[in-house]
């Protein structure tokens, strides 16, 4: 146990200290790109590689942060009341881009009778993205995906159920299995696209520390649907913080069962 609080607290440090000399290094390449110093389309295409790693080398840090306070238990959500159409729309505003990119229609359906739910805006609106961001990766040129977000029913009362469902190839039986561990990556190798296998794992965690649960329904060839539930606001919560226990897994344990 003491090898893996100080295991947790050396991967914290490290994130941390890694963010400064990266965004010094992000902020010299931007300022290079709008100078217009590069001599010829060799040089920006060389520029705009060096910028979309210095994106992903921010995420995969980010994600590692994350994953280490979830570990240790250290985070904390800031619950409020929040409009679950807005979430949706920020999610798909960000996104709609990258999506119109790759030739994938993104578009949002939110019923109008969803009260508030209980969340921490910007943690719900990062597990959206992160569905989202998913999709697109796994959904072919002139597929679609479709975020919508209506009243939970039956077992789900008291809830809101946020999905996101795409046209992409779909997940097998056994690779859902998998899905929401720590580091696992599924389907075939070559198919991959890359990624740190942290996402749906820390997706998972977040909203099982603001109250909800998530789950995927898939079938090869036939598009994936991740759906996850969050309670609707009480005023006895709004504003009260919450921690998630530390897991009794560790990182090692994770990646072995992956």
């Amino acid at each position: 146990p003491m090898e893996s609080d100080i295991s947790k607290k050396t991967t914290a440090y490290l994130t941390h200290e890694l963010r400064a000399p990266l965004t010094a290094i992000r902020c010299a390449l931007e300022l290079i790109e709008e100078s217009g110093a590069c001599s010829g389309p060799e040089d920006g295409q060389t520029l705009a590689i060096a910028l979309r790693n210095t994106e992903r080398l921010k995420r995969l840090i980010d994600d590692i942060l994350d994953l280490s306070q979830v570990q240790s238990g250290r985070m904390t959500l800031s619950l409020e009341a929040c409009e679950p159409a807005a979430l949706v729309r920020e999610a798909v505003e960000s996104l709609e881009p990258w999506a119109r990119k790759n030739g994938i229609k993104l578009s949002a359906a939110c019923s109008q009778s969803c009260a508030k739910v209980s969340a921490d805006p910007r943690r719900a609106a990062q597990v959206l993205i992160n569905l989202i961001s998913n999709a697109i990766k796994f959904t072919p040129a002139g597929g679609s995906i479709l975020v919508s977000a209506e009243p939970g029913r039956r077992d789900e009362a008291g809830t809101v159920g946020f999905s996101v469902r795409d046209t992409g190839r779909g997940i097998s039986e056994e690779d859902q299995r998998r899905l929401f561990r720590f580091f696992s990556k599924v389907g075939p190798e070559e198919n991959r696209p890359e990624g740190s296998g942290l996402g749906l794992a820390l997706s998972r965690s977040l909203v099982e520390l603001q109250g909800g649960s998530i789950e995927v329904e898939s079938k090869p060839s036939c598009g994936s649907t991740f759906r996850f539930t969050l309670p609707i606001q009480l005023p006895a919560a709004e504003g009260l913080p919450r921690r998630l226990a530390a897991p009794e897994r560790s990182l090692i344990d994770d990646a072995a069962r992956a």
